[in-house]
């Protein structure tokens, strides 16, 4: 990882992602960059300018101005922080975009060669991300690198400890070969956990688990069952009894159905988990 891209909006959920945006840095010896996005849309086409009403570009320009303002207050913050934590020698840029969210992030990993993206999830359960998804959530389903998701209820304490929630299948291994990697490059203790409904399956997933270990060929990785109802206690609990500084969630794609009838792990965990979220998207 050589360049991590941290997501600002100026909430305080965006101030406590960005100490481990820092510290991931920092870990990785990466280069940081930060970008607050303007919502705001202009027409490419010169021939469209002229259907653009008066009145909304000056509520573009007054909108932008605003942003500028509040990025520059920002920026000191951010520096204050970075100081605080004594992580100055991270190296930063700044950067002011507008544009549409999602676009506009995708083409600015596209043109920086991010490796990963850090942004706060509020969690806030309102009407509007019930029915349109929040950015954190569009990202997700969106970008094909990995995603550091820090909640709003998590608090950083160091970045050392790394869990990964599996299912034990052989499509899982890329994902496994590449935290075991870093692990032993950067010093991360790693490990993966598998979350199982009742205790005949704990005996069925023992006997799964000795061949999966096996067919992964790594002889440092350990794997842990947990009997749980769900698979968000099941973690939840997990967490509380085993240092996790971050849990990695593999996110699966669903079908459109599914969506509606079966909330998805990742998101939920969003809304509760108290740890950072370290999550790889894969359409398996």
């Amino acid at each position: 990882m050589k360049n991590i891209l941290f997501l600002t909006d100026f909430s305080d959920v965006a101030e406590n992602a960005f100490i481990y945006a820092l510290s991931l840095a920092e870990k990785m010896e990466a280069e940081l960059h930060i970008l607050h996005i303007v919502p705001i849309v202009e027409t490419k086409d010169p021939d469209e300018l002229q259907t653009v009403h008066p009145f909304a570009k000056v509520f573009n320009e007054n909108l932008e101005d605003e942003e500028w303002g509040r990025f520059k207050t920002e920026a000191s913050k951010l520096e204050k922080i970075a100081e605080q934590n004594n992580k100055l020698q991270v190296p930063v840029e700044f950067h002011f975009e507008k544009g549409i969210f999602t676009e506009t992030v995708s083409d600015y990993i596209y043109e920086k060669s991010i490796d990963v993206v850090v942004m706060g999830s509020s969690g806030a359960n309102t009407i509007d991300k019930k029915l349109f998804g929040s950015n954190t959530g569009k990202l997700i389903n969106q970008i094909d690198i990995p995603f550091l998701a820090v909640p709003h209820k998590a608090v950083f304490f160091a970045i050392s400890s790394f869990t990964l929630a599996v299912m034990m299948t052989d499509k899982e291994y890329p994902i496994i070969q590449n935290l075991s990697a870093k692990s032993l490059k950067y010093n991360f203790k790693f490990n993966c956990v598998t979350v199982v409904e009742s205790e005949k399956m704990a005996i069925q997933a023992q006997s799964k688990k000795k061949i999966w270990l096996q067919n992964m060929g790594n002889d440092q990785l350990t794997l842990d069952i947990v009997v749980s109802p769900t698979v968000e206690k099941g973690l939840e609990n997990y967490i509380q009894n085993n240092r996790t500084d971050v849990l990695c969630i593999i996110h699966r794609h669903l079908s459109y159905f599914q969506r509606i009838f079966k909330l998805n792990h990742s998101n939920r965990l969003l809304q509760s988990s108290k740890t950072a979220l370290l999550i790889y998207n894969t359409k398996m």
